[in-house]
């Protein structure tokens, strides 16, 4: 008898765990705009910014926005291009991911791009031949490109990684 019960037991509760599913993703993040205007000023550039989408698509289970943050002069203080997976599907890794675009490169630019691994998300990646972070993180599901001015490129580094940093933070 209580073995029986145990083993009802056990069938319900493989029973349970099965239809509960996968575990649900997190909600998808605002646009791109909209998140680096929720950004702490002192975040971006010190200047008043504009902002203007560019781009604003969904389809095929992803969700892509791009935010230009125009300064003063009219021209691109920062964009933001934000690319969320939000199929039932496990997308690659992160730093699969990450390796992925590195060899993508290398085969754009004819050799291995100067990259930096900055600790950002769950994987980012400087390129400074084009000076722009990408940050993968929300277990590869969420990926987004961070340029910023005319800058030196130290400077557009470091201002690129504050502002990841700051997105990754207020987004999780």
């Amino acid at each position: 008898m209580r073995a029986a019960r145990r083993i009802a037991f056990l069938a319900l509760s493989v029973l349970l765990i099965g239809a509960m599913g996968k575990v649900p993703e997190a909600e998808p993040l605002p646009s791109a705009c909209d998140i680096l205007s929720e950004l702490p000023a002192d975040t971006l550039p010190g200047q008043s910014l504009d902002y203007k989408t560019t781009q604003d698509r969904s389809g095929n289970d992803i969700l892509m926005s791009m935010c230009s943050a125009l300064g003063d002069d009219g021209l691109p203080a920062v964009t933001l291009l934000l690319r969320q997976n939000i199929s039932e599907s496990d997308p690659q890794t992160a730093l699969a991911q990450r390796e992925i675009m590195i060899a993508e490169l290398a085969q754009t630019f004819g050799s291995a791009p100067q990259v930096t691994l900055p600790d950002i998300g769950e994987a980012a990646l400087w390129v400074a031949e084009i000076a722009q972070l990408t940050v993968w993180y929300r277990r590869g599901r969420v990926m987004f490109i961070v340029t910023t001015g005319n800058d030196s490129p130290d400077t557009r580094q470091k201002l690129s990684e504050q502002i990841a940093r700051e997105i990754v933070a207020r987004f999780p």
